[in-house]
């Protein structure tokens, strides 16, 4: 691995951490893409043990290292600690020599931390939640409504630190792909770049648009649409005698919705006020704006991101939103409500009392009135879904 992965690495952290940028965006300019975004990746899930190391090898406090530094000896020691890969002493120098690219100040601080971290060894499994990074406040409130439906949160928190494969949505099996149990047209992707003008999708978000159950020529709502993937899965069903209408409060996320699917109407709006008159909708899928834990194998900052005020203002407005779905939907349809988190104020909360039910046969357990998938259950984002008949 060369220097300047490290280095860019390094850099990315740093934003990530400090500046709110997403892991999987930030290091696409890398000149190494899939290096960086290991390295990236695996230091954002390590970052409370690989910080713990720094600290035992370092003469000074962590929040004194120059912060460029200091992301640079957590990428490397992410690689002492982490999976087998080059011998210690071939990271340490060239972490020493890329440290010394920042500053030749900061070449023999470097050294020292590095060589002691070499000596740590490699941090044992299993790790606590606490060691993953989890909130305290997180941990129990996912660990209780776990127990309650017969989960094992250390199991999902360990699956949450794994890479994710690449979902494609297929309308038949293709060579190359593996089919993914329990959800219809969702493969999975693992060698190589996927085939060209097939839409990837994760599989627990093909779930929810199968769930959706549009047929030719209904008029179907996507009520926060943007980027647009379950949009277009919703066009695909209605067929061309059938109309798809997207909205999202946020008119550049919209216009970027409308470039990727044009077949869809577009319409910049609130969802809490949307433009549209009571029963307009044969279906109405609400995937509604969330903490994202469930995303968490693709976006691990999240964990150190996600707050209690923040999950309740988002119960919130999903409460709201669901109010506009029930009421823009016509007697005799069907609304879904989904969400890429496992936070009962954002799951089973919302619903309850809605008349809302699970679906059958996806991978994941119960979750209240509603069905959680996690990756520790299958090949899936963490994703809520409940189905309500109107």
């Amino acid at each position: 691995m060369r220097v300047t992965s490290r280095l860019e690495a390094a850099a990315v952290v740093g934003r990530v951490l400090r500046e709110g940028a997403w892991s999987n965006i930030a290091g696409r300019s890398a000149s190494e893409p899939r290096v960086v975004q290991a390295l990236v990746l695996g230091t954002l899930r390590a970052l409370v043990r690989v910080d713990r190391v720094i600290g035992l090898g370092s003469r000074k406090p962590i929040d004194e290292i120059s912060p460029a530094l200091l992301d640079l000896l957590r990428v490397v020691v992410f690689e002492l600690l982490g999976p087998a890969g080059q011998p210690a002493p071939i990271i340490v120098d060239s972490g020493v020599r890329a440290a010394s690219q920042l500053d030749r100040r900061y070449g023999g601080f470097a050294n020292a931390v590095l060589r002691r971290a070499a000596e740590h060894g490699p941090w044992p499994p299993p790790y606590t939640s606490a060691e993953r990074g989890i909130p305290d406040w997180l941990d129990h409130s996912v660990r209780v409504a776990f127990g309650e439906a017969g989960g094992d949160a250390d199991a999902l928190w360990a699956a949450s630190d794994e890479n994710a494969a690449v979902g494609l949505r297929v309308s038949e099996p293709i060579d190359g792909g593996v089919a993914v149990a329990g959800i219809p047209n969702a493969h999975l992707w693992s060698d190589g770049p996927p085939p060209a003008g097939i839409p990837i999708q994760d599989p627990a978000s093909i779930a929810v648009g199968n769930l959706v159950g549009a047929e030719p020529g209904m008029r179907v709502l996507d009520l926060a649409a943007a980027p647009g993937g379950k949009a277009a899965h919703l066009l695909d069903q209605v067929e061309s005698s059938g109309r798809v209408v997207a909205t999202d409060s946020h008119p550049r996320r919209a216009g970027t919705g409308r470039r990727r699917v044009p077949g869809v109407t577009w319409v910049v709006a609130d969802g809490r006020r949307p433009p549209f008159g009571a029963g307009s909708f044969d279906r109405v899928l609400l995937d509604a704006p969330c903490s994202g834990l469930g995303t968490l194998r693709r976006h691990p900052e999240i964990r150190y991101r996600v707050t209690p005020s923040g999950v309740l203002r988002l119960a919130g407005v999903q409460t709201a939103l669901l109010d506009s779905a029930l009421r823009l939907t016509a007697p005799g349809g069907r609304v879904v409500y989904s969400v890429c988190t496992m936070t009962p104020e954002e799951t089973q909360e919302v619903v309850a009392g809605r008349g809302a039910h699970p679906p059958d046969g996806l991978p994941g357990r119960p979750y209240g009135d509603g069905w959680l998938m996690t990756p520790d259950t299958g090949p899936v984002d963490g994703m809520f879904v409940a189905v309500i008949d109107v």
